[in-house]
């Protein structure tokens, strides 16, 4: 066996072996967690918190590296291109065409106006509706019962999911 292909095994079996003692290691977690106590919870919480940021940090990198190689397999071109692992794992990455903005520095009512008729040939318009923020008192002042009905038709309530974030106090309290 030649030493690149040593290499490549030993690399291989790491990786596979990362990969078994990783889900492992989440899958025992996670069943731990059914019972455990709230204050419990918070506390693998934060573990997993911190882990997720520092998962997140090495996720970047190696997409960077991965986005480089793609670009230079499709030699600069737009498209979609595979990537394959030297185990299982792969990577399909995306090369979209440029696309053109307006950057919000702009005036774009100083454009709109010296274009004047010939601004729709080069822009389109979007416009969007929201409710406003004292909907719900202003339609409560509504007389008309059929407006106060086609008002309150016209929207629906959306709940948010509260927001929940975990820290790490340092140093780590003893047990």
């Amino acid at each position: 066996m030649s030493e690149a292909n040593a290499s490549d095994e030993t690399q291989s079996f790491n990786t596979r072996t990362a990969h078994e003692a990783l889900m492992k290691g989440l899958d025992d977690l996670k069943s731990a967690m059914e019972n455990a106590s709230i204050e419990r919870k918070i506390e693998v919480g934060s573990i997993l918190w911190e882990v997720g940021d520092r998962l997140k940090e090495v996720l970047d990198a190696i997409k960077a590296d991965v986005r480089v190689e793609a670009v230079r397999k499709l030699e600069g071109n737009v498209g979609t291109t595979k990537l394959d692992g030297d185990d299982v794992g792969s990577a399909t990455v995306l090369v979209p065409s440029a696309t053109l903005r307006i950057p919000k520095s702009k005036d774009i009512a100083s454009i709109k106006s010296a274009l004047g008729s010939r601004f729709p040939f080069f822009f389109e318009e979007t416009v969007t509706y929201k409710p406003s923020k004292q909907f719900e008192d202003r339609v409560e002042e509504v007389t008309d019962a059929l407006e106060q009905k086609i008002l309150l038709e016209s929207v629906e309530r959306q709940e948010h999911t509260p927001r929940v974030s975990f820290r790490r106090d340092r140093p780590p309290r003893g047990d």
